[in-house]
């Protein structure tokens, strides 16, 4: 690598010199809050950028320098074209231009009276620049003064100053000025003022207002457009359901809705209420950027327009001059109703190690009732076998079915609840069927029906309700040596026969869905609870069976009773320089009662693998201490699985080029039964004991960033093993040895981030 960053010099021309990147200093006699901060910001906006590095190499400007002057061939020209990158010269870096810009930015930074000087560093063939910046404090806020007019936008502006984003004693940045001009003008928006702009605010500062501080006063642009001063009322709502961007096209037909709103060229395609629903402006009321924004979001939230655009035109009454009047035009361009797809794919399961080719069929109907009503059918099949596992033999035929009506508004037993939030809730009902065949060693059928509620509450917060699931699964054959494994009852009704019927909610809650911010959580609630539903309609129509095994039961079939609950927890802090620390706590605990005194194996916790601790493979942690034995070495063990799941990361990531970004992290977790039990001794939870057994691994990650898709390979290994009988807790780490390496190495590859 080293020599190939002396072999990009050779082919620059003489006195040709490569720019290899501008560094900013800043001195200052007081101290300046957020100094990094300030650093990071004057160096991003120095022009133009040196070719990206890798450690001693410039990869892009290699590959564009052996592709030679005329590539030719087909893969010279991607080398030089796609991947590579020309030499960024000195001779194109201007001094005096990025002096300029530093300035500006600083000024805008609050920095006022700031002093800058350069030093050129040559060498060779090379040359970098390094800027030495002189800085007083920042200047800071002394207080936000009304605006000078008595006009009623003035009043409104000076209703908002209460909620401002300009507050005394802050720093002065231009950033929040703006900020500050949007939160006045959508305050304006929601009080009528279609026609106001952010540009048609400015401030005026005074610097005058004491040592180092600036009075600032908000005030309105002369010469605005009269249109912009005035508050607009909406008259009548015209929605056209098969618009096209050709141009006007003749209205086949009109109903009139009533309330002012007219629906043009539907054809009987959808039905008037679901549209009419989706409105949310009135006749006769205020314009409300608000009602502008839910109804954008519940048109395209229907699913079934491919294109939805509100068009506002100025309109007079001239029986009413003291009051101006919008027309709505609602365009709205339908996606085709039907069709019909066929998917071959890829799969990879992360908690199995299972890889093979896939195929998909689905049909889609996205207005099958004329309601935005979503239905689907897909058809599915997999082939996959173990790579990497305990049994490189095992293979996996699966095959399904599943079937779900999604309809675009809440319907509840008597009747549909009419609730407006700002998007557009779901109610689903689902219908699904699959078969598995592991090998030679058993075979297993499921169905699965669900009905629930999907909706969110904002950009940030989603709810899932599913006051009823049903799961059943029963086993089609059983090979004897997974027979004698099952010789218990308990084990069998465990892994094979289940019969669930209960209720599912989950919580979703991502701040990164907003702007960036330096600082983003995500948090995830579950909580499964089954059997409740169960018990109370078999004992209230007096139809339960009482089942020789034990329990309570229906068509001789026991139903599982427990709760489970889990959450997942990330905080994501932006470094600045394309640097992120992601810290996640996953945990959670399932308990049996009543029908059951075990969990069901597919509700049961695991740990291990490429999205979580990837020093261990996926399902070869715990419980407990547990240790596999010789004898299930080579066999799918369904053991290794808890009622209790504790699981810490830390991922530290950085950006090494444009494409290729780099990660170091360290894992830590295990799962752990909550009573003891014969086939797994060491599994039970003990608070005395539990963070003595958390499995640790530690490593290195390369992600490969093709923006449509993530590619990640981890390297790790284990720093600490619950089941190691070695003294300590850590375990030696020997890695010049190969034994060493060939039993702790583990290679990850995965798509995506694993949090």
């Amino acid at each position: 690598m080293i020599l190939s960053s002396c072999s990009n010099l050779r082919y620059l021309d003489e006195g040709q010199q490569l720019y290899t990147g501008s560094k900013v200093k800043i001195e200052a006699e007081e101290k300046i809050t957020n100094k990094g901060e300030v650093v990071s910001e004057l160096e991003r906006v120095i022009r133009p950028k040196p070719n990206e590095k890798l450690l001693f190499w410039r990869p892009r400007l290699w590959f564009y320098n052996v592709a030679g002057e005329d590539p030719g061939n087909a893969l010279t020209r991607y080398m030089k074209n796609t991947i590579g990158r020309p030499p960024v010269l000195f001779e194109d870096f201007s001094v005096d231009r990025s002096l300029q810009l530093i300035e500006n930015r600083l000024f805008n930074m609050g920095f006022f009276d700031p002093q800058i000087d350069f030093n050129i560093n040559e060498m060779q063939k090379k040359a970098d620049v390094k800027f030495i910046v002189t800085l007083n404090p920042a200047f800071t806020i002394a207080e936000l003064l009304p605006v000078e007019s008595d006009t009623e936008i003035a009043g409104h502006i000076n209703e908002s100053l209460d909620e401002s984003l300009i507050k005394p004693v802050r720093d002065y940045r231009l950033s929040i000025l703006r900020e500050e001009r949007e939160r006045i003008t959508q305050h304006l928006k929601e009080l009528g003022y279609f026609f106001f702009h952010p540009d048609f605010l400015i401030f005026r500062a005074d610097t005058t207002a004491g040592i180092r501080e600036v009075s600032l006063t908000p005030a309105l642009k002369p010469n605005i457009p009269s249109n912009a001063r005035k508050r607009f009322y909406i008259r009548n709502t015209h929605i056209n359901t098969a618009f096209t961007l050709v141009g006007e096209q003749e209205t086949t037909d009109t109903i009139y809705m009533g309330e002012g709103v007219y629906l043009l060229n539907n054809n009987g395609d959808f039905k008037p209420s679901t549209l009419k629903r989706a409105i949310f402006f009135e006749k006769d009321k205020l314009y409300n950027s608000n009602d502008h924004d839910l109804t954008l979001n519940h048109l395209t939230g229907l699913g079934v327009f491919r294109f939805v655009n509100l068009r506002f035109i100025e309109v007079r009454e001239e029986n009413n001059e003291n009051k101006s009047f919008l027309d709505l035009r609602v365009q709205l361009s339908p996606m085709d109703k039907k069709n019909l797809s066929a998917e071959i794919r890829g799969v990879v399961k992360e908690n199995t190690n299972f890889a093979g080719p896939g195929l998909s069929v689905a049909f889609n109907n996205r207005n099958f009732l004329g309601g935005a009503e979503n239905f689907s059918i897909n058809l599915d099949g997999a082939y996959e076998t173990n790579f990497g596992g305990p049994d490189d033999r095992a293979n996996l035929w699966e095959t399904g079915a599943s079937a779900e009506l999604s309809v675009p508004r809440f319907i509840i037993p008597f009747g549909t609840l009419n609730l407006s939030p700002r998007f557009i809730p779901r109610t689903r009902i689902g219908l699904s069927i699959n078969y598995r065949s592991l090998t030679n060693e058993f075979s297993i059928s499921s169905l699965r029906g669900n009905f629930g509620y999907l909706w969110n509450q904002s950009v940030t917060t989603q709810f899932r309700f599913e006051p009823f699931v049903i799961n059943i699964f029963s086993p089609r054959s059983i090979s004897d040596e997974y027979e004698q494994i099952f010789q218990e009852e308990q084990q069998r009704r465990g892994l094979f026969e289940q019969f669930l019927l209960g209720s599912e909610f989950s919580y979703y809650y991502n701040s990164q869905l907003r702007r960036q911010r330096k600082h983003a959580f995500y948090f995830n609630y579950n909580i499964d609870l089954s059997g409740n539903v169960a018990w109370l309609l078999l004992n209230g129509l007096n139809i339960a069976d009482t089942l020789e095994a034990g329990g309570y039961g229906i068509f001789n079939q026991s139903f599982s009773q427990y709760t489970r609950n889990d959450f997942d927890l990330r905080y994501y802090l932006d470094m600045g320089q394309s640097q992120k620390l992601v810290t996640r706590l996953a945990a959670g605990i399932g308990i049996p009662y009543g029908n059951s005194s075990t969990m069901p194996y597919i509700k049961l916790f695991t740990t291990g693998g490429s999205n979580s601790i990837r020093a261990f493979q996926p399902r070869s942690v715990g419980p407990g201490t547990y240790s596999t034995p010789d004898t299930l070495q080579t066999t799918f063990n369904i053991y290794q699985s808890g009622d209790i799941k504790l699981e810490l990361n830390l991922e530290y990531r950085f950006s090494m080029t444009s494409i290729i970004k780099g990660a170091i992290f360290a894992d830590a977790g295990n799962v752990w039964n909550l009573q003891e039990r014969e086939r797994t001794p060491g599994g039970k939870f003990e608070s005395s004991e539990f963070l003595n057994q958390m499995a640790l691994g530690t490593g290195f990650g390369l992600r490969f960033d093709f923006t449509f898709f993530l590619l990640r390979l981890d390297l790790a290994f284990p720093l600490a093993v619950p089941y190691d009988d070695s003294t300590g807790y850590f375990q030696s780490i020997r890695l010049l040895e190969k034994s060493w390496r060939r039993d702790n190495l583990l290679l990850n590859l995965a798509i995506g981030y694993p949090f």
